[in-house]
């Protein structure tokens, strides 16, 4: 699974659970949304990731192993990947409505997951860009 596709995924997944959340007028889904980005973020294990090394482990078990780790390279500024820094600042942008619980908040998920959605959709993510420049790797 791309990026690309993996973000299409992932702001079709929160327009769902904002629709789901107001619905019921709970924000445990979210929570949960938010967590699996911090985790994704901090341990930099990502789902297609993982999903890709089970698919390889359960039809190849004996040729499976660990990955190789990326070599460091002397070009970026920053150590730390960009689409990992993605992830943290989703997540980091989606606990204010839910830290501070002020109406005019509600607005901020849903521009999250359109962006998602738009960035997976044209491949173009501002956000993303942004980090680049900023010399993530």
């Amino acid at each position: 699974m791309t990026e690309r596709m993996f973000r299409i995924i992932l702001g079709a997944v929160l327009l769902l659970l904002l629709y789901l959340s107001a619905l019921n007028n709970n924000d445990e889904l979210i929570k949960i949304y938010i967590g699996i980005l911090l985790f994704e973020g901090i341990t930099n294990w990502r789902v297609p990731k993982l999903l890709t090394l089970l698919k390889n482990w359960i039809y190849y078990p004996q040729e499976s192993g660990l990955p190789i780790s990326e070599q460091i390279s002397s070009k970026y500024r920053i150590n730390f990947e960009a689409e990992r820094a993605l992830r943290l600042v989703i997540a980091l942008v989606l606990l204010i409505p839910v830290i501070f619980q002020v109406d005019i908040f509600w607005i901020i998920p849903w521009f999250v997951a359109s962006l998602l959605l738009l960035a997976g959709m044209t491949n173009i993510c501002p956000l993303g860009m942004f980090l680049l420049w900023l010399g993530f790797k």
